[in-house]
């Protein structure tokens, strides 16, 4: 029941009273302090209050269900609107919501609105730590791009007002993007492995170039092959990598196998 469509209460409820009069369970309008002698001795009195409307007196046979008084005055009720009894200031539920003398029985229109609505997600930024470059340098290698995300709401509002607005779906139709961002750091330290000459080492394998490559298939400044640079954490090509970083690999290199990797510029360490 709508209550902004529903014709006013009192139209509706002269029409149903034309209509019951020769029903011996007719309900009478008729004013607050007129109903005890208008209404026969088995009916009892309540009042009816419709959405927004201005509450009403009428009669009715005692334990009638509230829903049989509406129907009756030809007030139309929908699945959701909320047909509520009161006695003495307080609700009842169950079987106590069969009619009393001086109950109140209250309908509210209750109106579910459902809407779809875009919303942007937020695109974020990731930071990934490298030695490629100086430490506390940044560089954006991705711009990010937000996405979006459907969401679906029921808004309710109780004659006419809004009261709840619950969200019943949520669904990302087009994926963020985030922000990519290189962030310079220093080599790792390796106990152990710090104060020994790398320079020389390098200097020695490769004359201190990290682009070098022997066609036997060793890299960068401490000739690495694949197969060794990987088993130490090393991803990709060495030579692609920064001097810091194959600085770093060698050291944890050295750590695992001491001098041995390099037997001829190895003792320079």
């Amino acid at each position: 029941m709508r209550a902004t469509t529903t014709p006013a209460l009192s139209t509706r409820l002269r029409g149903a009273a034309a209509g019951a009069a020769a029903a011996t369970l007719a309900l009478t309008l008729v004013p607050s302090s007129a109903v005890a002698q208008e209404t026969s001795r088995d009916a009892v009195a309540v009042r009816l209050k419709v959405a927004d409307q201005p509450p009403v007196d009428v009669a009715t046979v005692p334990r009638a269900w509230p829903g049989e008084l509406l129907e009756t005055q030809g007030v139309p009720v929908d699945g959701n609107d909320l047909v509520d009894v009161v006695r003495d200031g307080r609700e009842v539920s169950g079987p106590r919501k069969r009619l009393r003398q001086g109950d109140v029985v209250r309908l509210t229109d209750v109106v579910k609105e459902r809407k779809s609505k875009r919303e942007r997600v937020r695109a974020g930024t990731v930071e990934v730590p490298t030695t490629k470059l100086k430490p506390g340098r940044r560089k954006v290698v991705r711009e990010g791009r937000p996405g979006v995300r459907k969401v679906v709401a029921v808004k309710t509002f109780h004659n006419g007002e809004p009261v709840k607005y619950r969200v019943v779906k949520r669904k990302v139709v087009k994926d963020p993007r985030p922000r990519r961002v290189l962030v310079g750091r220093q080599a790792y330290a390796v106990t152990g492995a710090d104060g020994l000459n790398w320079g020389a080492l390098a200097n020695c394998e490769s004359g201190g170039n990290p682009r070098a490559v022997n066609p036997a298939g060793y890299y960068g400044l401490y000739q690495f092959d694949l197969g060794t640079w990987r088993s130490v954490g090393g991803s990709g090509i060495p030579t692609n990598a920064s001097a810091g970083e194959q600085t770093y690999r060698a050291k944890l290199l050295y750590k695992q196998r001491g001098r041995s990797p390099w037997p001829n510029c190895g003792r320079l360490l």
